[in-house]
């Protein structure tokens, strides 16, 4: 039954992106039936809570631990105290360590062993090791050609990243309405660490990393919740979709959400379940990390407490009444650690709440635009729209995404559907909320999207969305772990339906595999390119002029220039391929800058780059060089064409 229920979900989406919605939508009736009924025959109660050790003894002498909390108090004040103008110092930094340090030491349990099965170790290695090095080939392989060429977004992070490695350790990023700082000193410490030019690999390399270093934490959150088929094959669907390898190829803070929702929502599972101090800890500490990242992982802040909240009263209604008050003890010491972690960005919170808040706000309120409509129907249309973007809705900006179709393939896209299905039934046929939590976490993770109430045509999107994306991935694969779950283990019909079963999954993953392949390394840029503006062409044809000067005509880079045009490329990204991020050299009157034809070249060679659409720049510098030579550059990387003019 669960077999037919996934065959038929995707069956049924296929029709849906084929535009026979009636069709889908009758077949993906018939197979959430039969994923129920497949879930309401199940025997094994495969999500039973497991039974929690008895509480560690804490790692210190209570005395020493009231001490280390009122230290960490202390140097978390410090912290606040030291931060200010927007600067870490030494001390500042000195003072956040140690608190940081002081809390976890404080509250920190002894680590207790954990009894692991030896049977199917090995096995379990390979094959996590193999998917993780899928996971890694799909972010790196040809890297340095897709994507290709940046926009002015990444020369903004570039400038960021300059300006750590020119000395200004900077707490809030101000620039372009202002970032949160993991990203500039993630890709400070690469750069530094394996001699990187700063330039777009060196900020692709750190965000392909950081999608990357997310799977092990889909694995062992789904392992925690659904055993160990259903892990793998989450973390092989998390490897490859398109949805969050794009955006961790990209270069931008995009991959931050994920992999800190991921890492979070894993400790804070684990430590949720078990009562165990350390998890809750760890939740706590990426909870601050997250919170310096990506802007979209801020609504954690809302999900995190629900979470907890919701366990607890789940406790509290099984009669569990001292565990409750413990998840909520847990929880306060947990928000007491995020909190010291994040105390230098609360210091410019404080000092700086319009600037801190102004993406946010850009986007919820009339602060850049004015709403056009009700502000409550808005949210309820972008809210329709978000959930149904891995089925029907799309994501119409083209540069981290593929904006002719919905964010998950057919594949994946009909076993969300009858992953979500099943986790509503698992959670009430097991008598457990977990399943049931994982699907509303995911869920409330797509609403930063929707809450673009003045820029409705930015919602769904495929990047405020990723802190889903974790979560989402585990619910496709609920079914086909739990096809693999069901097999019968003894008797006759073993053979024939392990085979069958098996072989139905892995023909699952290998066309996820293959279709996502198709859509990160085939379409993705064969879209990007023709939209996105080449500024390596225009960077080559500068460093061809110059290589063609002699010594007794000098071609000084002095004298090339970006004739500036609305909407074409970004002279900081021509500086960035040719080494010099603040390359100066731009003008154009329709920029609001000097006319080309104005630019004393005294007495020397010239360079000028144009758009093509540029018929009043090149007319001026044709008055005025009349002997100067235009030509049509068709570009070799993304074949925008361009037009240089030349003066002798």
């Amino acid at each position: 039954m669960l077999g037919a229920g996934s065959v038929a979900g995707v069956g049924a989406q296929v029709l849906v992106a084929t535009g026979h919605e009636p069709a889908g939508l009758a077949l993906y009736a018939g197979a959430i039936g039969c994923a129920l009924l497949a879930i309401a025959r199940l025997d094994k109660p495969a999500l039973a809570l497991p039974d929690a050790p008895p509480a560690a003894p804490a790692l210190l002498p209570q005395p020493v631990r009231v001490l280390l909390a009122c230290a960490a108090l202390a140097f978390g004040a410090a912290t606040f105290m030291l931060s200010e103008g927007n600067r870490y110092s030494a001390a500042s930094v000195a003072a956040w360590l140690a608190g940081v340090a002081c809390w976890g030491l404080a509250f920190a349990r002894r680590p207790t062993p954990r009894a692991h099965k030896s049977g199917g170790a090995v096995v379990t290695v390979l094959a996590l090791a193999t998917i993780l090095a899928l996971g890694a080939f799909f972010r790196f392989a040809a890297l340095s050609e897709n994507p290709l060429d940046m926009n002015s977004d990444h020369a903004e992070k570039l400038l960021d990243v300059k300006d750590v490695l020119d000395g200004i350790p900077y707490i809030f990023f101000e620039r372009n309405t202002g970032r949160e700082p993991w990203q500039f000193y993630w890709t400070v410490a690469l750069i530094k660490l394996f001699n990187l030019p700063q330039d777009f690999m060196a900020l692709k390399l750190g965000t392909a990393l950081i999608g990357w270093l997310m799977l092990p934490a889909i694995f062992l959150l789904a392992r925690e919740l659904f055993g160990l088929r259903t892990a793998l094959i989450a973390t092989l669907f998390a490897a490859v979709a398109s949805w969050g390898v794009i955006t961790a190829r990209f270069g931008l803070r995009y991959p931050l959400a994920p992999c800190a929702v991921a890492w979070t929502i894993c400790f804070l599972v684990y430590g949720l379940r078990r009562q165990h101090r350390n998890a809750m800890l760890a939740a706590g500490a990426w909870i601050g990390i997250g919170l310096q990242g990506y802007t979209a992982y801020r609504f954690m802040v809302i999900v995190v407490p629900l979470l907890v909240l919701a366990w607890a009263g789940w406790q509290w209604m099984q009669r569990r009444r001292n565990a409750a008050a413990q998840t909520l003890l847990n929880a306060v010491i947990a928000a007491g650690m995020a909190a010291l972690v994040l105390m230098p960005l609360i210091r410019y919170g404080v000092d700086n709440p319009n600037q801190f808040l102004y993406r946010a706000a850009t986007r919820l309120s009339n602060t850049e635009r004015a709403i056009e409509g009700n502000p409550a129907a808005i949210f309820i249309d972008n809210l329709k729209n978000v959930l149904l973007m891995f089925n029907y809705t799309r994501d119409e900006v083209w540069v981290a995404n593929l904006p002719d179709r919905p964010a998950m393939d057919e594949l994946l896209g009909g076993l969300l559907v009858i992953g979500a299905a099943a986790a509503l039934a698992l959670s009430v046929k097991q008598r457990t909320p977990w399943p049931a939590l994982l699907l509303g976490t995911g869920v409330l993770m797509l609403i930063p999207s929707a809450l673009s109430i003045a820029f409705p045509r930015e919602n769904p999107s495929v990047v405020r969305t990723g802190g889903a994306l974790p979560m989402l991935m585990i619910v496709c694969a609920i079914g086909p772990g739990l096809l693999l779950d069901a097999l019968p283990a003894t008797g006759r019909r073993r053979i024939v339906a392990g085979a069958l079963g098996y072989v139905l999954v892995a023909a699952m993953c290998l066309g996820v595999i293959a279709v996502n392949y198709q859509r990160v390394f085939v379409d993705y840029p064969a879209q990007y390119c023709p939209r996105a503006q080449n500024a390596s062409d225009i960077a080559r044809e500068m460093n061809d002029w110059v290589a063609q000067g002699t010594d007794k005509v000098r071609h000084d880079r002095r004298n090339a220039y970006i004739v500036g045009y609305p909407h074409w490329v970004d002279s900081r990204a021509v500086g960035i391929w040719i080494g010099d991020i603040t390359f100066p050299n731009t003008v154009g009157a329709q920029i609001g800058r000097q006319d080309a034809a104005e630019v004393d070249l005294q007495g020397r060679p010239g360079w000028f780059a144009l758009n093509v659409n540029d018929a009043d720049s090149l007319r001026a510098l044709t008055d005025r060089y009349p002997n100067g030579v235009m030509r049509i550059v068709a570009g070799v990387q993304c074949g925008k064409p361009f037009v240089v003019f030349t003066t002798q």
